[in-house]
C-alpha cells in the first residue's frame, strides 16, 4: 500500500494560551526537538513516503523550520489563507494525495507512538473509506466521541458533546486512515471537521467508516499541563522510541552546581554556580539557569535564562515568542 502522510498544523492553539502567541503550536518541544519533528517521523516509520502540512498560525515559523531541518522523508508545506478545518486540510493537497493509496494524517499537537502502521493496516483490511485512531476518555466533551459496533464499525460521530466528566468514551484521537478520494465529500468552502462533519457525510453514503483502538502511549498536548507531562513522560522512559534523544547535549555546568535524576540538557545550556537542577527535568536549547536558582520537574523552554535565586517546580519556564525570554523568582 502507497502511503502518504499529512498533519495539521494550522491552528491557533488556543489553550495553549500565551505560549502559542507568536509561535505555531506544533513547534512546542518535546525533549529537544518540535511536536512536528516527531509527528513527521512516525509517519516516516509506519511508511508514507511523503508529507504534507497545512500552515496558518505562524506559518512563517513552521517554513523556515521546515527548510532547514532535515526530515526523513520529503516535506511540503503549503499556506491556508484562512482556516478551513481538521478536514478541510486534504483540498489544499487533493492532487498530491490522490496518487496515494491512502493518507495518514495526525494532529500537529499530538504525541503518538507506534501504532500507525497498525492503524493502517486495519484501514487496509477493513476496506474503510475512513478510519478513526480511537482512545478511551473520561471528560470526552473535550473531543470527537465515536459510536462502534462490536467490529468497531463506527456508526456515528459527537464532537464536543456535553457528557459528565466521569463517563469514559471512545474518542478520536486526532489520529485517521483515509482513502484520498473522500476529498470529494467535502462540498462548498467552509470549515470540515473529521467527527462533526466529514464521517456523518460517508455514513449517509453508507461509505465504510471504522475505528481502530490504539493501546499505545497518545496524549494531546493542547494545554500547558500537557506539554509538561508529554515531556517528563519521555524523559522517564515512557516514550521509547526516543530514548536515543534523552541523552544531554553539550553543556556548560560550575563545579558546584547540582545535577540529580533524571536530566535533559539541551545543547549551549549554562548552569550558574549554587544551582540546582532536579529531574525529571527538561532544559531547551540555548538555556541558562543563575546562581543559586533551583529546578525541579520542570521545562525549560528553549531559550529561556532562569534568573538568579529563581525557583520554578512542577510547570514550564520561559516562553517561545523570542529569545533571551527570562523566568524569575
Amino acid at each position: 500500500m502507497k502511503l502518504g502522510g499529512l498533519v495539521l498544523a494550522a491552528g491557533v492553539g488556543s489553550r495553549l494560551g500565551p505560549l502559542t502567541r507568536h509561535t505555531p503550536k506544533p513547534m512546542m518541544p518535546l525533549l529537544d526537538r518540535p511536536l512536528i519533528d516527531h509527528a513527521i517521523t512516525r509517519l516516516a516509520a509506519a511508511g508514507a513516503r511523503e508529507v504534507f502540512v497545512n500552515a496558518h498560525h505562524g506559518a512563517r515559523v513552521l517554513e523556515r523550520h521546515l527548510e532547514s531541518a532535515g526530515q526523513p522523508v520529503p516535506v511540503r508545506v503549503r499556506r491556508e489563507a484562512a482556516l478551513t478545518g481538521p478536514a478541510g486540510a486534504l483540498r489544499l493537497f487533493a492532487s498530491e494525495l490522490a496518487a496515494y493509496d491512502a493518507v495518514l494524517v495526525v494532529s500537529g499537537d499530538a504525541v503518538v507512538g507506534d501504532e500507525l502502521g497498525r492503524l493502517a493496516d486495519h484501514h487496509a483490511a477493513g476496506r474503510a473509506a475512513m478510519t478513526f485512531g480511537a482512545v478511551p476518555r473520561r471528560v470526552a466533551r473535550r473531543f470527537g466521541v465515536l459510536t462502534v459496533d462490536g467490529q468497531d464499525r463506527v456508526l456515528g460521530c459527537r464532537e464536543k458533546p456535553d457528557l459528565p466528566d466521569h463517563e469514559e468514551h471512545l474518542v478520536s484521537a486526532g489520529v485517521y486512515c483515509l482513502d484520498p478520494a473522500v476529498v470529494h465529500h467535502l462540498r462548498g468552502t467552509g470549515p470540515w471537521d473529521y467527527a462533526a462533519d466529514l464521517a456523518p457525510a460517508l455514513l449517509a453514503r453508507r461509505q465504510p467508516v471504522l475505528a481502530y483502538r490504539m493501546s499505545g502511549y497518545w496524549r494531546d498536548i493542547g494545554t500547558p499541563r500537557a506539554l509538561h507531562r508529554a515531556n517528563m513522560d519521555a524523559l522517564e522512559g515512557h516514550l521509547p522510541w526516543l530514548a536515543d534523544r534523552t541523552r544531554p547535549g553539550p553543556a556548560e555546568i560550575a563545579p558546584d552546581a547540582r545535577i540529580e535524576g533524571p536530566v535533559m540538557l539541551g545543547a549551549g545550556c549554562r548552569i550558574a554556580a549554587g544551582a540546582t537542577v532536579r529531574g525529571p527535568a527538561v532544559l531547551g536549547e540555548g538555556c541558562e539557569v543563575g546562581e543559586g536558582a533551583w529546578l525541579q520537574d520542570t521545562l525549560v523552554l528553549p531559550g529561556t535564562r532562569v534568573a538568579p535565586g529563581g525557583y520554578v517546580v512542577g510547570g514550564i519556564a520561559g516562553g517561545l515568542s523570542g529569545t533571551g525570554r527570562e523566568a524569575t523568582p
